[in-house]
């Protein structure tokens, strides 16, 4: 039967208090990352069970696809704890390891800092041996797809080998993208957090494409994120951690789930300014144009991708995803690939925390491409989000792909969901499928639980988010 080869996790937000992944005091909206939470040792508990009726000796590979850590909307600290506690039920002082020691992690918008962390380290690093006078290559963004640079992760390293008996395990980094392909090349994966999906990544893009519209717009990622990761850095990595002003943007953040706070946030910070003004004209019509303007920023973020509760993707989003796969997604892997692009291509991606799966056609691909969101683990909404919901993307040794959905909110049930292959491939495919299904049936009353325990701590998590709006 085929073996778990690759699980890929992403959206856990870890330290928020939000997350479903992480510990909360009393079912308060403090969080007590001392400990893991309920949702966290149950869902190992189900992957572990999975996982050591692998047949093969070695252990899957653990893939973060981003946001991984809460690194945008709480402290370092109880990110780092929430952190090593999914570390510690993932690799156990026991011994009995879930996965392999070597762990991949793509950063996303929310974990981007941990992306400069790495290649600014690996960069300085490589200074050191490169002789006076010769030449200084300029600082990288971005990683190629395929066998990239080993770039170490020293801020997850250093958290994992805390831990005396992990001193060998280690975290590398790829951005923004990473691949396997197999042997004959006829098939690969792709995985990417997906940010970019967003215009609002793109912000300094934009900017500059209406300042100056003659420039040619970025087709690479190297190109993309030399222009908007400062940007990206800063308002999803940095602000929400800036002392007192974080914790205000925080709550910026949780007002931007209710569209009546919204409002009511935008009034006020245009009387606010509006009001210095002493000619009482003057102050109507500023006060008429700072609503306009922020209507079409904050308005703009409280109508995101996880805030359109009736749609996978929106039209922002879809006109992102085929412009990432057609442009620089295309000429990275024509570069890296001579042109050669597997007939059967996955590519997974998160950030939107909707599961999912579905073909889709891109321009410049020979087939259709087999499209994955694993969805995430937060709840940041007041009302039930019947598309959100966290997954655990299953990929065997022939790079057949299962999403595990454990939730969609308002549907608890566990489930397998696969794009199929043609016909010739189907009987590996249903194999994998197969060994996955009853494996889950055979150990049923760890799964039941593991749906009770989340159905309940999304519902606390809509209760807690209702008293920090009503409250502050």
């Amino acid at each position: 039967m085929p073996d778990i080869k690759y699980v890929v996790f992403s959206d856990m937000h870890l330290g928020a208090e939000n997350s479903l992944l992480t510990n909360l005091k009393d079912d308060t909206p403090q969080t007590d990352t001392t400990q893991p939470g309920p949702v966290l040792k149950q869902l190992m508990k189900c992957l572990g069970e999975l996982i050591n009726k692998n047949e093969s000796t070695g252990k899957p590979k653990l893939i973060l696809n981003g946001d991984v850590a809460e690194l945008a909307l709480t402290t370092t600290n109880k990110a780092c704890m929430a952190f090593q506690r999914f570390i510690e039920l993932a690799m156990p002082e026991s011994g009995d390891f879930l996965f392999d020691k070597n762990i991949l992690f793509l950063p996303g918008n929310h974990d981007h800092c941990l992306w400069e962390y790495a290649r600014d380290s690996y960069y300085n690093d490589s200074l050191k041996n490169i002789p006076p006078g010769e030449y200084i290559p300029n600082e990288f963004h971005s990683t190629k797809i395929f066998s990239p640079e080993y770039i170490p992760s020293h801020f997850f390293n250093s958290l994992i080998q805390s831990h005396p008996y992990l001193g060998d395990v280690s975290v590398r980094v790829s951005y923004p993208a990473h691949g396997v392909i197999n042997k004959d090349r006829s098939k690969c994966i792709i995985f990417c957090h997906g940010h970019y999906i967003e215009s609002m990544y793109w912000l300094m893009t934009t900017l500059r494409s209406q300042i100056f519209p003659e420039r040619r717009p970025p087709d690479t990622f190297e190109e993309i994120e030399i222009e908007n990761y400062a940007w990206v850095d800063f308002f999803w990595s940095t602000l929400g951690r800036s002392g007192s002003v974080g914790k205000d943007i925080n709550l910026i953040y949780d007002k931007l789930q209710d569209a009546a706070q919204v409002n009511k946030m935008i009034s006020n910070i245009a009387e606010s300014i509006a009001k210095k003004k002493r000619n009482p004209v003057v102050r109507w019509l500023e006060k008429k144009g700072l609503k306009i303007i922020l209507e079409h920023s904050l308005g703009r973020m409280a109508a995101n991708e996880r805030n359109e509760p009736d749609v996978e993707l929106t039209p922002d989003a879809m006109s992102g995803l085929e412009t990432l796969m057609e442009v620089p997604m295309l000429n990275q892997l024509n570069q890296e690939l001579n042109n050669d692009i597997p007939d059967d291509l996955t590519f997974i991606f998160g950030h939107t925390h909707k599961p999912f799966c579905r073909w889709m056609h891109f321009d410049g691909y020979q087939n259709k491409v087999k499209i994955y969101n694993t969805g995430g683990w937060v709840v940041d909404t007041l009302n039930r989000q019947p598309l959100h919901g966290g997954s655990v993307i299953l990929i065997d040794e022939n790079l057949h792909v299962i999403l595990l959905q454990i939730y969609k909110e308002g549907n608890y049930k566990v489930t397998l969901n696969e794009l199929q292959h043609d016909h010739s491939r189907q009987n590996i495919n249903h194999a994998f499928h197969e060994r996955i299904d009853n494996q889950i049936r055979n150990n049923s009353e760890s799964w039941v639980e593991l749906e009770r325990v989340i159905e309940r701590q999304v519902n606390i998590r809509y209760k807690n988010l209702a008293e920090i709006i009503r409250e502050q």
